[in-house]
């Protein structure tokens, strides 16, 4: 399994993916269903080759390492021209488009997963080289033989609107039994360094343009004056790449705690009196089910598949919003914040919806795919 994804700065919703699978993964080999699996990816970032010993933090999966000499960005690009590849696999499958070739003529199968094409949907929220590494990358893929997981039907769509076969395609959902047991001391003494009083709304995402936190901030700003205006915003997660929002960190009722731990995330979830999460789009969105995992009540936007993804009949476990639009988001955080009935239907709804979403789940759904190409 090739996860250089997990040896980025910021690993992101690709980087919960990859590690939610793992567990998966290791959940069902204890249960008797094991697969031989081996992490593909660079030497340890700021490591010389030479240094390059034990304590590599792939190691706490308990699988084997295949590791290259290679740092990182050279992989990549290796791997982008065809070079460095692996070779005495049966499969394998990268967990982004960042990918090597299977050998020519040989037995190795290929799969590789597609979180989005939001680059092609909104590219204005993509830098231009980001834009253009991940098109050329899409395109390699779709060039290949090789069998393509995506994680909602909204991506599957976006697929074989580009002439992708149904049957190249596997959907598996991401799961949200990931969370670690809330640290409730450590998030109280966030809070207190925060300086933020007693309940709040919560936001959990990278600073930048796709995200739409500027328009969640203009839909925060425009209640104030309203019943739902005393709740606080707190912001959480490392700063992306793009403009900075003007004024952030001076908003009236705006907190910003940067990256936190996983345990004072499962904290901040619980504590949350609402979350909201309004990207313009998302191949699935992890997010929404952390919190509604947790019980709190969720406004999520209209592209954001691991709530509503295409075809899904029912009411979403979740108050849905247009994220262009800012009056649509206000109203939405308004119910969500004041509305007891609406709080406690979706709450009850949000972690009904959120359990039956499970990493051994979706670890199943892999292991099927990967017997059925061998």
């Amino acid at each position: 399994m090739a996860v250089q994804q997990l040896r980025r700065r910021v690993p992101g919703g690709i980087g919960a993916y990859a590690r939610g699978l793992l567990a998966g993964l290791a959940q069902l080999a204890g249960e008797g269903e094991e697969i031989d699996i081996s992490l593909l990816a660079s030497r340890r970032p700021g490591v010389p080759q030479r240094l390059a010993g034990g304590g590599d933090p792939l190691e706490e999966f308990g699988r084997p390492l295949a590791l290259s000499r290679l740092p990182g960005p050279l992989l990549t690009r290796a791997w982008d021209h065809g070079w460095a590849r692996p070779v005495g696999f049966d499969i394998v499958h990268s967990v982004s488009l960042a990918s090597p070739w299977s050998a020519a003529g040989g037995r190795t199968r290929s799969v590789v997963t597609v979180h989005d094409v939001a680059w092609r949907r909104y590219p204005g929220a993509t830098t231009r080289r980001g834009k253009a590494w991940h098109e050329a990358a899409l395109r390699r893929v779709l060039r290949s033989d090789a069998s393509i997981v995506v994680t909602s039907r909204f991506v599957a769509a976006d697929l074989m609107a580009d002439g992708v076969a149904p049957e190249r395609l596997t959907i598996v959902h991401g799961g949200s039994n990931h969370l670690v047991e809330p640290d409730h001391a450590a998030t109280e003494a966030l809070l207190r360094r925060l300086g933020v009083p007693g309940k709040f709304l919560l936001t959990v995402s990278t600073l930048e343009p796709r995200k739409n936190v500027e328009r969640l901030l203009k839909a925060h700003h425009r209640l104030r004056p309203t019943p739902a205006g005393p709740w606080p915003l707190v912001i959480v997660g490392p700063a992306g790449w793009g403009p900075a929002i003007p004024s952030l960190e001076e908003q009236d009722g705006v907190f910003l705690a940067g990256a936190v731990s996983d345990a004072v995330l499962s904290g901040l979830y619980d504590r949350a009196h609402a979350f909201a999460y309004v990207p313009l789009t998302e191949g699935y969105g992890l997010p929404p089910l952390e919190a509604m995992r947790l019980g709190t009540p969720s406004v999520v936007a209209n592209e954001v598949p691991s709530v509503h993804d295409l075809g899904e009949s029912g009411r979403p476990p979740a108050y849905i919003v247009d994220p262009l639009d800012v009056d649509s988001i206000a109203a939405g955080l308004s119910a969500v914040l004041t509305d007891d009935e609406v709080r406690s239907d979706l709450a009850a709804r949000g972690a009904a919806y959120s359990e039956g979403r499970t990493w051994r789940a979706a670890a199943g759904e892999h292991i099927r795919l990967w017997r059925s190409l061998v």
